[in-house]
């Protein structure tokens, strides 16, 4: 089945996209189509169980079971103390 441009320019412009990347004008064309089809779709979320899914891959890479316990209070601050700064000086 044929397709009829009627523009000189976009003609122009497949024909140079062919040449360039040494391809047919009827790949070029369908390789653009495609492209512009996926970005035209809407995007899909993923599921509950994907995102657990990659969560645990997460944990695997990380080396780690998965959630570490809760940071305390006195752990927050000893990780973020500040060197020579002290609660109260002004």
């Amino acid at each position: 089945m044929a397709i009829l441009i009627k523009n000189p320019e976009t003609e122009r412009k497949a024909r140079e996209l062919a040449s360039l990347r040494g391809q047919s004008i009827t790949s070029v064309i369908d390789g653009a189509l495609d492209r512009a089809l996926a970005e035209a779709r809407p995007k899909r979320r993923p599921t509950i169980e994907e995102m657990e899914a990659a969560t645990d891959r997460l944990w695997a890479r990380a080396g780690k079971s998965g959630p570490q316990p809760p940071v305390t209070k006195e752990e927050w601050d000893e990780i973020n103390e500040v060197p020579g700064f002290a609660e109260g000086d002004d």
